[in-house]
């Protein structure tokens, strides 16, 4: 049985129901990501990380700035280790 349904417009909009959105806490203006794990689609609100998790996970230290390049670089390479068990 499904939670609900919705239908996709011919410009590929989704809209999510009321019922979806308060079962998970969405609310206008948030972002959702989407994902696939064997083959099914995966809808997850996106996480809200504050400065010092960012900092830790890309491994800045304070005081050391890193170049745009560098930063892009340690982002991705973090969401690939984050989703390579996926």
């Amino acid at each position: 049985m499904s939670l609900a349904q919705s239908r996709i417009t011919a410009q590929g909009q989704v809209s999510i129901p009321v019922s979806v959105m308060r079962q998970f806490g969405l609310a206008p203006g948030e972002v959702i990501t989407w994902d696939t794990l064997d083959g099914h689609l995966i809808i997850e609100k996106a996480g809200h990380y504050t400065l010092a998790d960012i900092q830790s996970a890309l491994e800045i230290r304070q005081g050391i700035h890193k170049l745009d390049a560098e930063i892009r670089a340690g982002i991705k390479a973090r969401i690939r280790t984050k989703h390579a068990g996926r």
